[in-house]
């Protein structure tokens, strides 16, 4: 009878110990993915689980070969650089080798006139773990997971799809791109793995979320994405870049870790206002992680309010986006807010409640994401929800009239390429 419950209690132990922590976590891996799409350039870059070499080779839509690059040597993170492409063009890549063998995927580039359409697809806080990942370092399921046969799961493979049937022409994640603290060993089942299809074919540019931060602070999203750098930060943490007549500011606001607020002085605002004064393009859309206005969990933040919101007005912003709260709101436009504020923080993670009454124009607590596209001189914004009914849709106008007279006074290119715009 001893023995038989010491053999029990041995068996209960040896497995038991199939659920310990006792392995490194898995290797980031991805497959190939587009970033930093220009007129004439473009990046394409992958996550390899162990050192090798990486060939991409472009093609235009007639088969042929317009470029090749080679990474230097061996290496896990390739990022390849790609220039001579023509404005406005389809272009298919094969990229090899690699343990995946031959990976193929397609990009167009940005226009070069403003009468072009540019379509762009936008969400937040889409991070979300699949229950996995917390027991990755366990003997019972770390090769399963470094090889790949657990699938990501929840929302955010389902608003990935839907921004891949959408086929845009880049991505905005609007922050806390990994929960629950940005480290590299859950970029895979968070986020390359769900979006895989997406990130085949469209530049994504990540904006940077309170979440994204608390690991080293921010090193592993500045790591993972090839964005535009600003001399205010010297790093991604903010950026710009244009797409046709769009311009889109990206701003860090991640305040509280410096022990500061946003005001003039901090990096994000100094780039700001360095930006608005010379941006030309007749849409700016600036993006953050943190709402202005809020009418739920996260309530108004004052510093933007009193800081952040005049200078969007005074420089004619088109748009200004964010998540963090988890659902969909949007304040405005009207006389009592000329800029439009939406949040769209419904990617993936947990919902937040939705508090009418607030001033919010829209209201809804609903995993969701959001297209934005030109109609020659308009922009119509949607938020679609995951049954693939619109939680809300808004059409904006350019600037005009006294409007316009203001902004031809202090920014005189941008209003020429309005006028040009409209005569078009």
């Amino acid at each position: 009878m001893k023995t038989r419950w010491i053999r029990r209690l041995l068996w209960l132990a040896g497995f038991a110990c199939l659920w310990l922590n006792v392995f490194d976590d898995p290797p980031l891996r991805t497959g190939p993915y587009v970033q930093d799409v220009t007129t004439e350039a473009a990046t394409i870059a992958k996550v390899t689980d162990v050192a090798s070499e990486a060939r991409v080779v472009v093609t235009d839509r007639d088969g042929r070969v317009v470029a090749a690059r080679r990474s230097d040597g061996s290496r896990r993170r390739h990022a390849l650089r790609i220039t001579g492409l023509e404005p406005e063009r389809v272009y298919e890549y094969v990229l090899t080798p690699t343990r995946d063998g031959e990976e193929r995927g397609s990009l167009r580039t940005a226009p070069a006139r403003d009468d072009a359409p540019v379509r762009f697809a936008f969400l937040g806080d889409s991070g979300g773990q699949p229950w996995w990942t917390w027991l990755q370092r366990t003997p019972a399921l770390h090769l399963p997971a470094r090889w790949g046969w657990l699938p990501p799961r929840g929302p955010v493979v389902d608003v990935a799809a839907g921004v891949a049937a959408h086929a845009p022409d880049f991505v905005l994640p609007l922050g806390d791109v990994i929960y629950p603290s940005g480290r590299h060993a859950h970029y895979a089942a968070g986020f390359f793995r769900p979006f895989a299809e997406v990130l085949r074919h469209a530049p994504v540019y990540p904006v940077v979320g309170n979440h994204d931060v608390m690991d080293a602070a921010g090193q592993q999203v500045l790591a993972n994405f090839h964005v535009p750098s600003c001399a205010q930060t010297g790093d991604g943490r903010c950026f710009s870049f244009a797409r046709g007549p769009v311009r889109v500011l990206a701003l860090d606001c991640n305040t509280h870790y410096a022990g500061d607020r946003f005001e003039p002085g901090h990096p994000s605002s100094d780039f700001l206002a360095a930006q608005l004064r010379t941006c030309t393009e007749p849409w700016i859309v600036v993006a953050s992680h943190f709402p202005i206005r809020s009418a739920s969990r996260q309530r108004n933040r004052g510093d933007l309010m009193v800081t952040l919101l005049p200078e969007l007005a005074a420089h004619h912003v088109s748009l200004y986006l964010s998540g963090h709260d988890h659902c969909y709101q949007r304040f405005g436009p009207g006389p009592d807010m000329p800029v439009p504020l939406v949040v769209s923080g419904g990617g993936g993670k947990s919902l937040y409640e939705v508090r009418p009454g607030e001033g919010a124009a829209v209201l809804a607590s609903a995993y969701h994401w959001c297209s934005a596209e030109t109609v020659g001189d308009a922009l119509r914004v949607v938020a679609h929800g995951l049954d693939g009914q619109a939680l809300d849709s808004f059409e904006l106008a350019l600037p005009s009239g006294a409007e316009l007279d203001a902004l031809r006074a202090s920014n005189p290119g941008r209003a020429a390429r309005i006028d040009a715009l409209r005569q078009r």
